[in-house]
């Protein structure tokens, strides 16, 4: 983990048509660092006091040269820390710490299909992921959900990267793919043996990511869930972003930190 400043090289917004907003940032940093599937960075625009705290970012790409490295984000606009990243400009200074947090477990994936499952911007944390499975040799098929077509963030990025045999979408307004929750066609493989033998990795809102646990457990799949908190350090000192996991001792459950523990955990370690 380092505290430094980065280098704003593109910010780009991506197109939605579903009225919300989303930004692809690329930052370079003038140092080495480590960047794996399934962590993140907190980030900020330099200088400024409001908002004070940095915001969470999962990566989405990366890569090294001689002199740095170059990472990329999607965001989502939301609120006054992500409008704050929204208005920086090519040569802007980004207050960096990373990297952070746990990575997916590529091992387990040997002999298996890699079901990757995204809700919204959670694809970010899932396209290193899935570069890193098809080097390994593993079959790889993403399931990518949203409201809307615009809200399907990445979708050609996977396309080039699977190929678009490999990638099914869902919309609730049906406007790209099949129209309900990225869910059911999850569920629908799972249901009709379509991969004899499978593993779900999975980045998207709490109610997605409990309804994968759910299937995973009705279909004895092993899953990885990579959680979404509010974070008010990244490195564990705030307790901000504590989670349930499950526990032998009353009531059943402990607390741990999404930040340091996780963002990715067992979808059987969560108490939902």
């Amino acid at each position: 983990m380092i505290d430094t400043s980065a280098t704003v090289e593109r910010n780009d917004p991506m197109s939605s048509d579903s009225g919300r907003r989303y930004g692809l940032l690329r930052l370079r940093i003038d140092r080495q660092i480590a960047v794996l599937p399934g962590q993140f960075a907190m980030i900020k625009a330099h200088g400024i006091f409001e908002p004070l705290l940095r915001r969470a970012m999962a990566y989405y790409r990366s890569n090294q040269d001689d002199g740095g490295v170059h990472v990329e984000f999607i965001y989502q606009v939301l609120g006054r820390g992500t409008q704050s990243l929204a208005g920086l400009r090519i040569g802007d200074e980004v207050d960096f710490l990373g990297s952070l947090g746990n990575t997916f477990d590529i091992r387990a994936a040997r002999g298996r299909t890699a079901l990757l499952v995204a809700g919204g911007v959670g694809s970010a944390a899932l396209f290193m992921l899935a570069g890193e499975l098809l080097k390994a040799g593993v079959t790889t098929r993403l399931l990518i959900g949203g409201a809307s077509r615009g809200d399907l963030c990445g979708l050609d990025d996977f396309i080039e990267l699977l190929s678009a045999g490999n990638v099914t979408s869902a919309t609730i307004d049906g406007s790209h793919g099949e129209k309900g929750f990225v869910t059911e066609p999850l569920e629908a493989r799972l249901k009709a043996g379509t991969d004899r033998e499978s593993i779900i990795y999975a980045c998207g809102p709490d109610p997605m990511l409990h309804r994968v646990s759910q299937i995973a457990d009705r279909y004895k799949t092993p899953a990885q869930l990579s959680l979404e908190a509010p974070m008010g350090c990244g490195y564990g000192v705030c307790v901000g972003c504590a989670v349930a996991v499950k526990h032998d001792s009353p009531p059943g459950f402990v607390y741990q930190k999404v930040c340091t523990e996780g963002p990715v955990f067992w979808h059987e370690e969560l108490h939902w």
